[in-house]
């Protein structure tokens, strides 16, 4: 899964203090993204029925899940419904350390 390991490279820098403001906001989006991803996974969903739950299509899910595009707040707060949870909950941790430890 080229689009795990490619956000697992961006969490694994350590030197987040030092980054430019872009760095700092791809970073960002990529912890943010990777919980979704890992709550989505989890919850034993695929990508079609959070696009079901949320009335889009599941090329919308995709882009997000890659990084392609940027989110509104409406999508977060849409897609953490779709999976039963608050947008705080999923920016707060859903098990990231395991996964990029595991990597």
């Amino acid at each position: 899964m080229k689009r795990k390991e490619r956000i697992v490279e961006v969490l694994k820098n350590k030197n987040f203090p030092d980054f430019d403001v872009e760095s700092k906001e791809l970073w960002l989006r990529a912890k943010i993204v990777m919980q979704f991803i890992t709550l989505r996974e989890k919850s034993g969903l695929k990508q079609s029925d959070v696009a079901k739950r949320m009335n889009i299509t599941r090329q919308m899910i995709a882009k997000f899940e890659s990084m392609t595009n940027s989110p509104t707040i409406t999508f977060l707060v849409k897609y953490a419904n779709a999976l039963g949870t608050e947008v705080d909950v999923l920016v707060k941790g859903v098990g990231l350390v395991e996964i990029i430890n595991a990597k």
